[in-house]
């Protein structure tokens, strides 16, 4: 049998499940009546059957996945969703039976809810870099970011538009400003176009009074499926944790993550898996796995990732709890720690290329700073502990022959910087040691490195004295400090790298 054009050019796992019975899936799940909301809720459930401490089939759990009445509109839906959804579990199993590093991207289950917006738009709480001294000024934005032919309203719209995208990202940070104001089940409120339910409005009054709300944080829905099948099967994964106790703090980790990601505002209360609020029956998995994991993980060491990074460590969990229950591996903990450690190590490599490539692209040919240079004035303003904002100096980065051809490649750009300035407060928080790479600035190093013919420049100079001129613009206060001995004993290597001279 031939395979067609369309097959041949899918990835393996893509051809496991295709975007043809994608698209028929989603349909279906229309008509899941208190089953699974979406694709990222589906997967989570799913994910946690496929790496189960004992091999899980679809028909065990059939009425959690579709509903214990589902509304089919014809006789052959449930047949047609049970082969989807099998097929799409088989896809799943290919998947966290792969390692990441190996697989790359499709390593990662789908996050995003249905409802995410439309390729381009920008949610506001999409960015949360948990920075405590994130302030700016919106003259810092309207003085700093220029458009090409100003005569152009089309063009003026465009920036004014990333003025505001950038705005609105800076005053989501919660400790600056008060936390986004829950939904109140009206859906005047909501960041979606209310004009696309009317439809289903008109059919169904009872629509707009079920207090549904389809907008939901990155992962929830999926964390939400997770929780819902891990608490399913509690007693199975309490032995799991008394077997390898330092699994806990992982999955530990993810159960508290459903909760945390739906913000102030709490869950809409369509999700399964959400904390009951009293206890029944029903809840009693829930509750007692609930606390097996927080009593094992409490007596150990707490991990120091924030959503976005947990996140990024789902592939890596689920492969090594799949390696562990479907290959035979005793114990993973230690190498799923060594995992997620080189993994955020790659995440930080591939920001730091991201950035050079735009700040050679957009601020070398305008006069602005390299990414040496943007690296040693930006950890001289976070070890102070200044309160300062990324955007302070703009110009200064960017620039101050910077025209932006376009929107897009500003906030780009912009994205990045805030990513990064996120990224140096990490670093600057990890305990000092020779022997990790995320410890260390970034200092530009000679692709060849030859005794009798050495660069020209330096290397570190440039980090160097980025670093020293940002401390000429500390306020007075700190720089009195800077007066003292020993921090003068402290500069004296930054000094000498400024001058060009060894340190050795």
């Amino acid at each position: 049998m031939n395979e067609s054009p369309e097959s041949e050019s899918l990835s393996p796992l893509a051809q496991l499940f295709t975007p043809a019975e994608s698209e028929a899936l989603a349909e279906l799940m229309l008509s899941f009546d208190g089953g699974m909301l979406d694709f990222g809720e589906l997967d989570g459930f799913l994910s946690a059957l496929a790496v189960a401490p004992q091999p899980q089939s679809i028909e065990r759990w059939w009425n959690a996945l579709v509903g214990p009445e589902p509304e089919w509109e014809a006789e052959d839906e449930p047949a047609r969703a049970r082969a989807l959804i099998e097929r799409y579990y088989g896809m799943v199993q290919a998947r966290v039976a792969m390692s990441p590093f190996d697989l790359g991207p499709e390593s990662m289950p789908p996050l995003w809810s249905m409802t995410d917006e439309e390729e381009g738009d920008y949610d506001e709480e999409e960015i949360d870099y948990g920075d405590d001294e994130f302030d700016v000024d919106d003259s810092d934005l309207d003085d700093d970011i220029d458009v090409d032919d100003a005569d152009d309203d089309e063009g003026l719209a465009d920036i004014e538009t990333v003025r505001a995208q950038l705005r609105a990202a800076i005053e989501a940070e919660p400790d600056l400003d008060q936390a986004v104001e829950s939904d109140d089940a009206d859906f005047d409120d909501d960041e979606f176009d209310d004009e696309a339910f009317d439809d289903m409005a008109e059919e169904d009054p009872e629509f707009l009074a079920d207090d549904m709300d389809f907008s939901f944080a990155v992962g929830e829905t999926w964390l939400s499926g997770f929780r819902y099948a891990l608490s399913l099967q509690a007693d199975e994964w309490r032995k799991v944790i008394e077997a390898e106790p330092p699994l806990a703090r992982w999955l530990d980790a993810l159960w508290r993550a459903a909760d945390s990601v739906q913000g102030e505002g709490g869950s809409s209360g369509a999700l399964p898996a959400m904390a009951p609020e009293a206890a029944a029956p029903e809840d009693a998995g829930f509750l007692a796995l609930e606390a097996a994991l927080r009593q094992s993980s409490e007596r150990q060491e707490v991990l120091q990732l924030d959503e976005d990074q947990l996140l990024n460590l789902l592939p890596l969990i689920l492969h090594q709890l799949w390696r562990r229950h479907r290959d035979g591996a005793e114990s993973v903990s230690e190498t799923l720690q060594e995992d997620a450690r080189q993994a955020l190590l790659n995440g930080e490599y591939q920001l730091r290329d991201e950035l050079d490539d735009l700040l050679k692209l957009h601020a070398v040919p305008a006069g602005g700073m390299t990414l040496e240079q943007l690296d040693g004035f930006w950890t001289a303003q976070r070890a102070a502990g200044l309160e300062v904002s990324p955007f302070d100096q703009l110009e200064r980065i960017c620039g101050k022959d910077k025209v932006w051809e376009s929107a897009d490649e500003a906030r780009e750009l912009m994205q990045t910087l805030l990513a990064y300035w996120h990224q140096i407060g990490e670093r600057l928080l990890r305990q000092p040691n020779p022997d990790d790479p995320g410890c260390f600035p970034h200092i530009e190093m000679p692709a060849k490195f030859d005794e009798a013919h050495p660069p020209k420049a330096a290397i570190g100079r440039d980090f160097a004295l980025s670093f020293l001129a940002a401390i000429e613009d500390f306020p007075r206060s700190a720089k009195l400090l800077l007066m003292d001995p020993e921090a003068k004993h402290w500069l004296a290597p930054f000094e000498a790298l400024a001058e060009g001279k060894s340190l050795e």
